[in-house]
């Protein structure tokens, strides 16, 4: 049984929204909770997903301290943060519990993806419009087991024939 005054916090001096949404209920929409910076007080109840603008690899780190102790922390979304680079998603495996990340427009490459691999209970990836990953990246995603959904919409560089190597029963890939 949760206690229902139960809390997590975390505080952030950086622009991000927070969603929540009941936590044994993964078909409920998020619903916004507040926006920062500031400090935050979820009910321990719910699941968090962060949504952060206009940062870099630099505070990409500090958010990933900031937050790094929420059990509840599922989805993370960085698209169009054009500044954030391979460097950025090394600092990622720090959040193991993450199940939906969106890193779409961001300035990311195929070493960028290899540090995914540390998150092994992800998902869906959005990589949509990262035009400097190839089919080489793509393979990094192959041991991701829970991946149900992968977008890699306006990912240029890649080929009918690398996204066949990653195929599998019970992936989605949009192209």
């Amino acid at each position: 049984m949760t206690d229902s005054n139960a809390v997590q916090t975390f505080e952030i001096d950086l622009p991000v929204t927070v969603y929540t949404r009941p936590l044994n209920e993964p078909a409920a929409d998020w619903t916004e909770f507040d926006q920062g910076p500031g400090r935050f007080e979820i009910p321990a109840a719910d699941e968090i997903n962060l949504r952060a603008k206009n940062i870099d690899d630099d505070d990409l780190y500090t958010l990933v301290k900031a937050v790094g102790g929420l059990t509840s922390l599922t989805a993370l979304n960085l698209s169009e943060n054009r500044k954030i680079t391979d460097l950025g998603l090394s600092r990622l495996a720090a959040l193991p519990g993450l199940t939906r990340l969106n890193l779409s427009s961001c300035s990311i490459s195929n070493q960028g993806l290899a540090h995914l691999t540390a998150l092994k209970n992800l998902e869906h990836l959005d990589i949509s419009y990262c035009n400097r990953i190839t089919d080489e990246g793509l393979r990094f995603l192959k041991s991701l087991n829970r991946l149900a959904f992968l977008d890699i919409q306006r990912c240029v560089k890649t080929s009918h024939a690398g996204v066949k190597k990653i195929e599998r029963r019970g992936l989605v890939i949009h192209r």
